[in-house]
């Protein structure tokens, strides 16, 4: 994997590292709205990751690590 893809796939995992840090907080300040649609990103961000690292393992025929 070249250092842009790694980059991009690292990016996806940082973002839903932190929704679900995120996620964290709204459910301890009681904001169930907010905490749901969190829920909803960060679910969406697992998903992104899976799919940034099928393609790239889909497309070049590797693994993902460097």
């Amino acid at each position: 994997m070249n250092k842009q893809q790694q980059t991009a796939l690292n990016m996806a995992r940082f973002i839903k590292s932190q929704s679900l840090t995120l996620l964290e907080k709204l459910d301890a300040l009681d904001a169930d709205e907010q905490a749901t649609m969190c829920e909803r990103l960060h679910e969406l961000a697992e998903e992104l990751q899976n799919s940034i690292q099928t393609h790239f393992e889909a497309q070049y025929g590797i693994g993902t690590e460097p």
